[in-house]
């Protein structure tokens, strides 16, 4: 079970780096336009990106239960 969840958070790690890069494009797509305020695109990107480390550490968690 060890080595699935490691896998997992491998893959959510991955997630974490493409929604960053995403909410980045939006930010300069936003800058560009002459906008001075975050778009609601970026604001949930950032969202998902925090819930995707919430659950890249609750596996963290999960994993030390699973070794102890």
């Amino acid at each position: 079970m060890s080595g699935e969840i490691e896998e997992m958070r491998s893959q959510i790690e991955d997630l974490v780096g493409k929604v960053s890069d995403l909410a980045m494009q939006d930010l300069r797509d936003t800058i560009d336009a002459g906008e001075d305020k975050a778009s609601s695109k970026e604001k949930q990107l950032l969202r998902v990106r925090r819930s995707l480390e919430k659950a890249y550490h609750l596996l963290s968690d999960l994993e030390d239960e699973v070794r102890h």
